[in-house]
């Protein structure tokens, strides 16, 4: 007998894939302008932000992780939202989280790598070269995607492992060269600017939390999602904060004369001229290595959102042979093909961060009322001690942080809500018709 049933996903995703991919997502473009931004605003007590910061996405972390463990499926944040608020929520977040955010990110992050490759190869600066370079990275990732996710894995794991391990030789090397003077405390700063530099932290660890999606292809989902997504997330707070300390140490009040290129200063600093093509290397595969999870891992919500009968049932086709949600990989490759080409996802970009801000404070809400519902605890389930304080702590961290954001930023997403709950009425009334006509055959 087979031991994957009809309709099912191949359980193939280990501990380190998950880890790999909160890093892969998480440590991505961001990394390479942080220090000099954070600094600008903080000076020496820089470090503060990355504490504060960590301390809120930890707290997120323990939340999804127990998610995660209660809700082993595919599609992650979505599906934790749907099972605690019912249909309508379901369909909100679903087209939020792979529209809103996955699929504009996706086309921020194909033309951010064709333009690294520009600033050495100007042939990517022809419109003609982007496109076919679009197609390229979209079929490859396609096709790997729907062989598997264990070959999308392999690939993924080669390209974040290489550019975790080469920033972790830069911030060894770093460290024998810092400057004490550079990191000596200084006083503490004023609140108001400690959360000035969190809110530009915050928005650079958004995403990791898509590594979930995949709880439907995990081996051992229970323990592997909220364990991997854990250390993911500690990981990647402990990375952030080396970085920093090694581009501070080095730099020191240096950095205010190259906010654009932190990193590539440091390399400079540490390896002569050939350092900029090193950190020009290295950003190109940290990109490619954050789109290629993103690639990988947002088909996952769209079929889990067809499964649950919320989008049309084509996308939770499986492939016969691989197991892979292939309908879902193919309509998702072509929409982010179109925006990256078109450039129209860069009006929309407005809502990525919004959205994401949205779908956080959803989970979170999910897991305490979940917790709360929950009469018979499953003692195979992960659960945060002091849970609910932790997700208390974390819902007013989540509301500070979301109204940082701009009138234009609420509006935006304002009308693109209101846009889902509209067409979510339609298809409400054909899900109700479907279950009439089933009962009256029955």
């Amino acid at each position: 007998m087979s031991e994957i049933k009809s309709g099912e996903l191949k359980r193939e995703l280990g501990l380190m894939g998950v880890i790999t991919n909160v890093l892969s997502i998480s440590i991505g473009s961001g990394i390479f302008l942080l220090p000099a931004l954070v600094y600008v605003i903080l000076g020496p007590s820089s470090i503060l932000a990355y504490i504060f910061c960590g301390l809120i996405f930890l707290c997120l972390g323990l939340c999804f992780g127990e998610l995660s463990s209660r809700i082993p499926d595919t599609g992650g944040m979505y599906v934790y939202i749907q099972r605690a608020f019912g249909p309508m929520a379901g369909f909100i977040s679903n087209i939020l989280y792979w529209l809103g955010v996955g699929v504009l990110a996706c086309g921020a992050l194909m033309n951010a790598l064709a333009d690294i490759a520009g600033t050495y190869f100007p042939v990517f600066q022809l419109t003609w070269v982007r496109i076919t370079f679009f197609g390229a990275i979209i079929i490859f990732s396609c096709f790997l995607n729907i062989k598997g996710i264990k070959d999308s894995m392999l690939f993924i794991k080669v390209l974040t492992w290489t550019k975790v391990v080469s920033l972790m030789l830069l911030v060894i090397f770093g460290f024998t060269r810092i400057d004490p003077a550079n990191i000596a405390w200084q006083g503490f700063p004023e609140f108001g600017k400690i959360g000035e530099a969190s809110i530009l932290l915050i928005f650079a660890f958004l995403g990791g939390e898509l590594a979930l999606a995949s709880g439907g292809e995990m081996k051992n989902p229970s323990r592997t999602g909220p364990l991997g997504f854990i250390i993911g997330i500690v990981l990647v707070i402990l990375a952030f904060c080396a970085i920093h300390l090694a581009a501070q140490g080095v730099l020191g009040t240096s950095m205010l004369s190259n906010q654009e290129a932190p990193l590539a200063e440091l390399a400079k600093a540490l390896f002569g001229e050939v350092g900029f093509l090193i950190v020009l290397a290295l950003s190109f595969i940290a990109v490619w290595s954050t789109l290629s999870s993103i690639l990988t891992l947002l088909p996952r919500v769209l079929y889990a959102g067809a499964k649950d009968g919320l989008l049309p049932d084509v996308f939770s086709k499986i492939h016969p042979t691989y197991r892979s949600p292939f309908v879902a990989i193919v309509f998702l490759g072509f929409l982010e093909f179109g925006f990256a080409a078109s450039g129209s996802f860069r009006y929309l970009l407005v809502l990525v961060t919004g959205a994401s801000l949205l779908i956080y404070f959803g989970a979170v809400l999910a897991f305490l009322k979940l917790r709360w519902n929950s009469k018979n605890q499953d003692p195979k389930i992960f659960k945060v001690p002091g849970g609910n304080l932790i997700g208390l702590i974390t819902l007013i961290a989540l509301a500070w942080v979301f109204f940082q954001l701009t009138n234009k930023e609420l509006l935006a997403l304002g009308i693109f809500i209101l846009v889902l709950i509209l067409l979510y009425i339609p298809v409400a009334i054909f899900k109700n018709k479907k279950l009439r006509t089933i009962k009256k055959n029955i």
